[in-house]
């Protein structure tokens, strides 16, 4: 027992008889009972106060250790750089197939044209947490390029910060990469056609962000090069210095207004000079409330003796998806697509001069002959699609998928020549 509970109850002791000695009468002695007691309570309540003094002040004690190991490891974060550091990814198994080319393929539904299984993203947040300070995304199993992003964002303000690097394009309402979050990825195994064929795939160069209105508008822009892996080489010297020589130099922008926490629309723009010149043009937007969400992206584009009988290829195309959750488990999606390529025999931003087995290039016959050099083959594109979310990290997808061309032009295995092509597929998405 502490000095100061001893000495209240020494205190105590010595007034009982003190009380008894006073009281003249039953009535006077109860009354010094009650006074009696109201003081006990007084005092008990200030030992009990001393007590938790002498608590808290434990408490604090422990506190103030815990928050001390918890600054050192903050200061021995930051001394190895992984302070603010950030790891998450997107794996991918999925199963595809279509009747033309007989083909059954494994692999992750990116759009790259590689063969990767998944996803890794880096990112380091600024120390001052004023967002992020640079990106690392690597795509496992590629065998074109791991690296899909390597870009710096340097914040001058809260409102513009420099960027550069290798960035992904930006160009329409779809992502890049399958996502089990269904706001923050694709949310049908495949990509629409104007992503696959009308717009460019990644940038590298420099430029700036920007934002305004408290990011009701936000604007980026960015001059480098433009998918220098599509320009052509120099036909003698074929090094890779003339190589890197040749590479067209080019502008990409684009400008966003977040209208309401329900709907946005953006526009954005790509230029391109000095090997390829060509110029694409993308409106695209969105709405999602409740249990629907829609979407819609329109492109035009034209691109410098492209076509298929050597004059400019010219092409515009437009895409929609609507989606509606019968739960919040179960969503049901729909997607159309048209790209218009009948000028100059065809030809589109990626598929130049009309080959690559798209279902563009000029308009063919039954038995694959041009029937006009100077008319394209446009294609249409019709998807369904299923997604149900098992748990908030993992999302399973069926897809059903119609391509038709207004020629002959999709060839089957066996060598006969089709309007249509038919694809099937399945996915199973893992995001961490």
């Amino acid at each position: 027992m502490s000095l100061q509970r001893k000495m209240i109850v020494v205190a105590l002791a010595c007034a009982m008889p003190w009380v008894s000695a006073q009281a003249q009468s039953v009535a006077d002695l109860k009354a010094e009972i009650e006074a009696l007691k109201a003081q006990l309570q007084m005092l008990t309540q200030k030992v009990e106060s001393m007590g938790s003094a002498s608590d808290n002040a434990a408490l604090v004690q422990q506190v103030n250790r815990i928050e001390q190991k918890q600054e050192l490891a903050a200061d021995d974060q930051e001394k190895t750089g992984f302070k603010g550091v950030k790891i998450n990814g997107v794996i991918e198994a999925n199963f595809s197939y279509n009747d033309r080319d007989k083909s059954h393929n494994f692999g992750a539904t990116s759009g790259s044209g590689g063969d990767e299984f998944g996803m890794l993203q880096i990112t380091k947040e600024s120390q001052d947490g004023e967002g992020v300070d640079w990106t690392l995304r690597l795509l496992p199993g590629n065998s074109t390029s791991i690296v899909h992003e390597a870009s710096i964002s340097i914040p001058l303000n809260k409102e513009n910060r420099i960027i550069g690097g290798i960035i992904p394009d930006y160009q329409g309402y779809e992502y890049v990469f399958s996502n089990a979050n269904p706001t923050l990825g694709n949310q049908l195994i495949s990509h629409n056609a104007l992503y696959d064929l009308a717009g460019p795939t990644s940038y590298a160069g420099i430029g700036m962000s920007h934002t305004f209105a408290n990011g009701t508008y936000a604007l980026k822009w960015i001059v480098g090069n433009i998918d220098s892996g599509n320009d052509p080489t120099d036909a003698v010297d074929n090094t890779a210095a003339a190589a890197s020589a040749t590479r067209s130099v080019g502008f990409a922008g684009r400008a966003d207004w977040f209208i309401n926490e329900y709907a946005y629309v953006g526009m954005s723009l790509a230029h391109g000079s000095m090997n390829r010149n060509f110029d694409i043009i993308a409106v695209d937007g969105g709405f999602a409330r409740g249990d629907w969400s829609f979407n819609g992206q329109l492109t035009t584009g034209v691109q410098h003796a492209a076509a298929a009988n050597g004059n400019d290829a010219e092409w515009t195309g437009v895409s929609g998806l609507v989606s509606y959750k019968i739960n919040p488990r179960l969503q049901l999606l729909a997607r159309a697509d048209y790209i218009d390529n009948s000028k100059n025999g065809g030809g589109t931003y990626v598929d130049n001069q009309g080959a690559g087995g798209f279902g563009l290039g000029p308009e063919l016959d039954a038995t694959g002959t041009a029937i006009n050099n100077d008319v394209g083959a446009s294609l249409t594109r019709l998807t369904l699609g299923t997604n149900y979310q098992i748990n908030p990290n993992t999302q399973w997808k069926l897809e059903y998928r119609l391509d038709q061309s207004s020629g002959n032009n999709f060839q089957d295995k066996d060598g006969t020549f089709h309007k249509d092509k038919t694809s099937i597929g399945t996915s199973l998405v893992l995001s961490f």
